[in-house]
């Protein structure tokens, strides 16, 4: 390491996340069963199947 790399090193402020709603999970629009915080946001599982997640490739 050398000492200049202080200097090279960013500093960044990360923007506050929002928060969530810690009530109960909303009612899925389309079968009515409550959602799951999926992905940081609320998704039904059974309503979108395997299109939710993270891409696995």
């Amino acid at each position: 390491m050398h000492d200049d790399d202080d200097e090279t090193e960013l500093d960044i402020e990360l923007p506050d996340l929002p928060r969530i709603d810690s009530g109960p999970p909303p009612e899925c629009s389309f079968c009515g069963d409550p959602m799951s915080l999926i992905d940081g946001d609320w998704a039904c599982s059974d309503c979108n199947g395997e299109l939710i997640g993270p891409e696995t490739g």
